[in-house]
């Protein structure tokens, strides 16, 4: 169970990358396709607006965002990768 960790949790990055931007594009294509957004302004005015912004916006940004937060958690399993290595090295030559 604890043996390779290091593998699991660079899979386990990759995984969740996957799933977020695959949520990001799913919820970005809900607000594209949720039409137009009609408000009130504070002197009673109407006024309507596009979701086709805050849909690019959330498709775009979230991809974004899910592939900069897995570079961290893949990098500490690169790191444990890399020191699990370093030990082994160490533990031949002693």
């Amino acid at each position: 169970m604890f043996s390779n960790i290091g593998g699991k949790i660079k899979l386990l990055a990759k995984i969740l990358c996957w799933i977020g931007i695959a949520l990001s594009i799913i919820l970005g294509v809900v607000i594209l396709t949720s039409g137009e957004t009609v408000r009130v302004t504070l002197n009673g005015d109407l006024v309507s607006t596009s979701n086709v912004p805050a849909g690019i916006i959330t498709i775009v940004g979230g991809s974004l965002l899910s592939w900069i937060s897995s570079l961290f958690a893949y990098g500490f399993g690169q790191l444990i990768e890399n020191t699990d290595s370093i030990r082994d090295g160490v533990q031949r030559k002693a």
